[in-house]
């Protein structure tokens, strides 16, 4: 694929709101599927305990929430793509659901806030890495 091309697809992309829910309908079904394998999984014959897919289903849940709220974000006449460079949402941070919700402008009840602010943290390492790039974020709970 060409330069132009590639420069138009990723704008079209980052910036439409169906691409975004269509990957987050994408990461919920993988979710899914762990759940559904964790939940059938016999603690006596498993190969690996149930506690051991837990971390990456929630991470996929956490970054299906992330796409929903960008795909609101571009809903609403923002933009996520400019020129090849993905932009962000302006005051929020990477994978942190809780700024993102905010620079929405979404109300959320005190259990809403701390159950993205816990879905943050599988999206950020605890779902894919043993640690967090910085020791002060090591908190699941």
């Amino acid at each position: 694929m060409d330069r132009t091309r590639r420069l138009k697809q990723h704008t079209w992309a980052g910036n439409s709101p169906h691409a975004w829910e269509s990957r987050a309908r994408d990461l919920l079904a993988a979710a899914t599927v762990l759940r559904q394998h964790r939940e059938s999984m016999d603690s006596n014959s498993a190969p690996a305990p149930a506690a051991l897919i837990h971390p990456a289903e929630l991470m996929l849940d956490g970054m299906a929430i992330e796409c929903l709220l960008k795909a609101v974000w571009v809903k609403r006449g923002q933009k996520l793509a400019k020129d090849g460079k993905y932009l962000g949402v302006p005051g929020a941070g990477d994978h942190d659901l809780v700024q993102l919700a905010g620079a929405l402008k979404l109300k959320l009840s005190a259990l809403e806030k701390d159950t993205l602010r816990r879905l943050s943290h599988f999206i950020e390492y605890g779902g894919r890495y043993p640690v967090p790039k910085n020791a002060e974020k090591l908190q699941l709970t």
